[in-house]
């Protein structure tokens, strides 16, 4: 079985390490679980595993004492149990950046730099600059092509960042260049990374509306009723529109970089009908 600290789902953990106690000793079952972790049946750890249920912290500490974990591991499992439960962002945020604290976990192995690119919003803007923005190292005149600008040493940082990412090199000139012309996260991106990206995007659309004329900015709205059936319909139009765009940027000839978004999300609950 895998170290604790290559998880970030506590979830996938508990399920490993039980394969893991069968595989060993074919008695080991969930009756015996909940015997000594003190729940009422071993359906209920079925339902942990299932996401049908949650475990308290006082219940995550006695899963760490009988599966015998130290100090440290312990500590994780918790950021994990918090991190997987939270339902606010900012939550979620926090709890990630936690396990990322520990220098042998996977989330500080793997995906350090992949979170710092999404974490701020400027960093993919300067990426698209430098597809038609002429820069050598003179990082004052690159913040102030942002809008809004930002610090010198911001930009610094950022470039090497992209560097160290590969986004971004040299060409035989001298001038910094994307590596490539676009790059997208794809649909199924759920993490933490991306919601911090979505927000810091949102924001950005929230300013432009006092920022910029109506003839520099296109922005609309929509409040309709429709069904999951219209839901999932207009999903799959919007993908198609994005990849629509795409295609549009990668043959333009780009001067300025704008920021697109498209939101869809419930403003009711359901109803249904007795």
């Amino acid at each position: 079985m895998h170290t604790i600290f290559n998880y970030t789902d506590y979830r996938k953990y508990l399920k490993d390490w039980y394969d893991t106690k069968k595989e060993a000793n074919h008695n080991f079952s969930y009756r015996i679980i909940a015997d000594k972790v003190g729940f009422k049946s071993a359906g209920h750890f079925t339902m942990i595993l299932q996401g049908k249920a949650n475990i308290s912290l006082s219940l995550a500490l006695r899963f760490a004492d009988y599966m015998k974990l130290k100090k440290r591991q312990t500590e994780y499992f918790e950021y994990m149990v918090l991190f997987n439960q939270a339902k606010k962002h900012e939550d979620k945020k926090l709890y990630f950046e936690k396990m990322g604290s520990f220098k042998e976990s996977a989330v500080y192995l793997l995906h350090a730099d992949q979170y710092a690119f999404y974490e701020k919003w400027y960093h993919a803007a300067i990426r698209a600059i430098l597809d038609f923005y002429p820069f050598k190292g003179d990082y004052g005149e690159l913040a102030k092509m942002l809008i809004p600008s930002i610090a010198p040493s911001e930009a610094q940082k950022s470039i090497e960042l992209l560097e160290k990412l590969e986004m971004v090199s040299k060409n035989g000139d001298g001038y910094y260049q994307p590596r490539e012309q676009l790059i997208s996260t794809g649909y199924d991106a759920r993490s933490v990374a991306l919601n911090n990206f979505l927000i810091n995007s949102l924001l950005r659309s929230k300013e432009a509306v006092d920022r910029f004329p109506k003839e520099k900015r296109n922005m609309s709205c929509l409040t309709l009723g429709i069904s999951q059936r219209g839901f999932d319909a207009i999903q799959q139009e919007l993908r198609e529109f994005r990849r629509k765009v795409m295609g549009i940027a990668e043959k333009d000839s780009a001067d300025t970089v704008f920021q697109f978004s498209l939101q869809l999300f419930p403003l009711s609950h359901k109803y249904r009908a007795d």
